[in-house]
């Protein structure tokens, strides 16, 4: 073959490849909205452009990505077209279905796929029942051999119609709209993130393979923002003005069980270790019995107190105390007739005072306690000086439900860092009566009151519609469990601990002796997930 023959076949091979790449483009175009219609649509115009031109843009790229770096060369490597149209076919029906699958697993799960989706999915599946991942796997496989032969017959018809194709001149200004639209959604992009505007940065991780120019690195790499003066229009977007609370997320839809046997939940303010051993002796001997499980406490009693109360994560705390907002569940038990009454000991510290959630909320002292057998929620809250009152307390309370813990542990504000958020450091004894609670990995305070409540009513979407807690009934493997610690997020799962702080600044502890794991980055999905569920009350404004 002469070369300037080779030379026109390898610049009909290319101009075939640009051709059949453009098919491509528009088959990825449309394997986008499935991006697009499985998250919230934008809320603003600006918002809604920057959408239309990042899926313009991200979908033209990719597939020209894949061309340049895996097609191209074999233009120029094997100038053959049968073969050429056959390893081009094959490569792109490996990444369509890969993208295809990957858009279905972001509509159900909300991220994108990785090796702990693909476990996660898969556990998901064989739980649904047995062999489906095999089913899913010949699935993918069908699907593949479906696209494989699409590709081929797209390859064909784009190689016949070559000459046909070149003349419609439809190739420039498609490019130029494809590139406008790429450098166009990151341009935008890059003024979002400087000015913290959420309508945009929240679509960050909509299309897959994503990575935006962000202010942040770029703009502090150049002198034009300090990167203190960010952190502080970041801290103040989290502020509680900027929460605009959804709680609960929608009207409860509640039933009454058939059983109202009273409920009294007990807390003590804080218990070192020998009174925590004194308070077990007084619960054994009426009839309590511990908990398995690793109950973490919070650092602060406050926090404890309103995680305990509400269920939620002590971030929301001073928006429930700026909106003057009650617990969402107080409602449907009035609707059931079920009496909730407060009781403090006179040594209960002034400062854990109900009103610091709710003006008019107050406790009544508890020497008016006077508990009765059913359709009566109790909540009584102690000192660690009030260990003698216990057996008087427990003794009156007859046939009643029992649930007794501590806010914080005694042994946390001393400690240096984030030291305080060790398991054994954050770990407080979880005593019951007459609820049975099996065996469990871990769990915190906020799943203390959706126990309680889950023995007199019954809620459409479960102890979810109203808490960020779970019933400690449900047993089993609890992992990740996402806790706040204002201003930290933590992630217990069963190897790693990740503390985030609100600066997006993060360390990870191994979970065994919570020594320092240095250079490892915590799962994106994990991540994701605690984030939404921890902000499933919460929406934003702007000032």
């Amino acid at each position: 073959m002469g070369k300037n023959q080779r030379r026109d076949k390898i610049a009909r091979l290319i101009s075939w490849g640009h051709w059949f790449t453009f098919a491509n483009i528009i088959l990825c175009l449309l394997i986008g909205i499935i991006y697009i219609d499985s998250t919230p649509s934008p809320t603003t115009f600006i918002s809604t452009v920057y959408l239309i031109v990042n899926w313009i843009g991200h979908f033209a790229f990719l597939p020209f990505v894949f061309f340049i770096i895996l097609i191209f060369p074999f233009c120029l490597l094997i100038p053959y077209s049968k073969v050429l149209r056959s390893i081009a076919a094959l490569i792109s029906s490996l990444g369509i279905v890969a993208l295809i699958f990957d858009a279905l697993f972001f509509r159900h799960y909300g991220y994108h796929l990785n090796a702990y989706s693909l476990a996660q999915m898969a556990k998901d599946a064989e739980a649904a029942f047995t062999g489906a991942s095999f089913v899913i796997i010949l699935m993918i496989m069908l699907g593949f051999l479906i696209l494989l032969g699409f590709e081929l017959l797209l390859a064909n018809y784009t190689w016949k119609h070559l000459s046909e194709l070149q003349h419609r001149r439809l190739g420039a200004p498609a490019t130029t709209v494809f590139v406008l639209c790429f450098f166009a959604s990151h341009s935008i992009h890059v003024w979002a993130d400087a000015e913290l505007y959420d309508p945009i940065t929240q679509q960050d991780d909509t299309f897959p393979l994503s990575y935006p120019t962000t202010a942040k690195t770029l703009m502090s790499k150049h002198g034009f923002i300090e990167v203190e003066n960010y952190q502080a229009q970041q801290q103040k977007l989290m502020s509680a003005e900027n929460i605009r609370l959804r709680y609960p997320q929608n009207t409860l839809l509640c039933s009454k069980t058939p059983q109202t046997q009273g409920i009294t939940l007990m807390v003590f303010d804080r218990l070192n270790q020998a009174q925590t051993t004194q308070v077990d002796a007084v619960a054994s001997n009426h009839g309590l019995k511990e908990v398995n499980i690793q109950l973490l406490a919070h650092p602060s009693r406050e926090g404890g107190l309103f995680q305990l109360l509400y269920g939620l994560p002590d971030f929301y705390q001073d928006t429930i105390k700026n909106q003057n907002i009650s617990p969402a569940y107080l409602k449907p038990l009035a609707d059931f007739g079920i009496d909730v009454s407060w009781h403090t000991s006179p040594n209960w510290p002034q400062e854990l005072g109900l009103t610091q959630f709710k003006t008019d909320w107050n406790a009544e002292p508890l020497s008016s306690f006077y508990p009765r057998s059913n359709n009566q929620l109790n909540v009584v809250m102690l000192s660690h000086e009030d260990i003698d009152r216990l057996p008087a307390i427990l003794s009156s309370l007859g046939q009643q439900r029992v649930l007794l813990s501590s806010l914080a542990p005694n042994n946390t504000e001393g400690l240096l860092g984030q030291q305080q958020f060790k398991p054994e450091n954050m770990r407080v004894t979880l005593w019951e009566k007459d609820f049975a609670l099996p065996q469990q990995s871990i769990g915190g305070l906020m799943d203390v009151m959706p126990t309680a409540l889950s023995r007199v009513m019954s809620c459409a979407g479960g102890t979810q519609s109203f808490s960020n807690g779970e019933d400690l009934m449900n047993g089993g493997e609890r992992w990740p469990l996402v806790e706040t610690y204002s201003p930290y997020i933590v992630i217990y799962d069963q190897d790693l601990i990740t503390v985030l702080d609100t600066n997006g600044q993060y360390n990870i502890y191994r979970r065994a002796d919570f020594s320092r794991v240095d250079g490892a980055e915590p799962t994106v999905p994990v991540l994701i997930d605690a984030l939404k569920d921890l902000k499933r009350f919460s929406g934003r404004t702007r000032d």
